[in-house]
């Protein structure tokens, strides 16, 4: 009797050891990291070892490299969040460029030319050909289109990092000319005279006598006034032979001079509260409900996700435009910390 008590006895210290210890290690595991980047890979994205401030940082096509406040590039100030190996090195879920290199400008330059080839990824990520120089383009560059599609032929204006072998890692480029000449393409400045009753104004619009065709893609830019009837709008897309548009990017130029009675409607407001509703769609365009209020997402509005994914019952700060029914059309949405 007592040797099976002391064998119990052994098991359950042993048992909570391995807890104690698992929890421990669980935590340790996570990492947040700040230095400074000593070498960086020589590949498209970043992708695979750098060093920063004497560790490894493993990064792959998954992590996250945020480069609002500067572009990755030896002695740029990162900070990093992911899990520490044994070895002590890094695999990086998240970078964050918190300040630029001194000697950043050194190396960007800007440089046009007329695309020669493209790669066959999606989003055209991969070794460009541009004027005779090979272009580096990753998930981090940022592709303007609104005067022409990306497309052999088409003249682009690049702006990014030069490599010793004369090669750019680009970091913006931005379509200067429609390959195909005048192939539909407008842009339309008028009065909004009827909107859709769906998420996200998806739907045929009303401008001017026009029709326009907004869809999901649909950049709508909303700094300057909420969608309502009676608003001022530019419209840049693809005209129909009905002479309707398919909106490839619709901006608030004028807010409405008759909002509909309520005197702070086009004002900024904040919904701070808990999930309780969320669309279906994939990239959650649509009608969310937050504390019990209604907040219109489009397809221009920002996703922040950094602290959790967004989730029924996760709490998080909406920011945008009040409506005259109280409702919000929310220009940024981040989980709260």
């Amino acid at each position: 009797m007592k040797r099976t008590v002391f064998r119990n006895l052994s098991l359950l210290a042993l048992t909570l050891g391995f807890v104690l210890v698992s929890a421990a290690y669980g935590k340790d595991n996570e990492t947040q990291f700040t230095g400074v980047i000593e070498s960086l890979p020589n590949t498209a994205g970043f992708i695979g070892d750098w060093k920063v401030s004497g560790r490894t940082v493993h990064v792959t096509s998954t992590t996250r490299i945020e480069q609002e406040d500067g572009a990755v590039a030896v002695g740029a100030t990162v900070k990093i969040e992911g899990t520490t190996r044994s070895d002590n090195s890094i695999d990086a879920q998240e970078i964050d460029v918190k300040e630029a290199a001194e000697n950043e400008n050194e190396n960007e330059t800007k440089f046009m030319g007329t695309i020669e080839s493209l790669p066959a990824a999606p989003g055209f990520i991969g070794d460009w050909r541009v004027g005779g120089r090979t272009i580096h383009v990753s998930t981090t560059t940022k592709i303007n289109t609104e005067e022409g599609p990306v497309a052999v032929g088409a003249f682009v204006e690049i702006e990014g990092t030069l490599r010793a072998d004369g090669s750019m890692d680009a970091s913006k480029i931005e379509v200067e000319s429609n390959v195909n000449g005048n192939d539909g393409r407008d842009e339309l400045n008028g009065v909004i005279e009827s909107l859709p009753n769906t998420p996200g104004f998806i739907g045929d619009w009303k401008v001017s006598g026009r029709t326009v065709h907004v869809t999901a893609a649909t950049i709508i830019d909303q700094e300057n006034g909420p969608v309502v009837v009676g608003a001022s709008v530019e419209v840049k897309g693809t005209s129909h032979p009905d002479g309707s548009i398919d909106a490839t990017k619709i901006e608030i130029k004028k807010a409405s001079s008759d909002t509909g009675g309520s005197p702070d409607e086009g004002q900024s407001a904040k919904v701070i509260g808990m999930i309780q509703s969320l669309p279906t769609s994939p990239n959650l365009v649509g009608d969310w409900m937050i504390d019990n209020r209604i907040v219109h997402v489009t397809s221009s509005t920002k996703l922040k996700a950094e602290h959790g994914a967004f989730a029924l019952g996760t709490r998080v700060k909406a920011k945008g435009l009040k409506l005259a029914d109280g409702s919000l059309v929310a220009t940024k949405i981040q989980v709260a910390d």
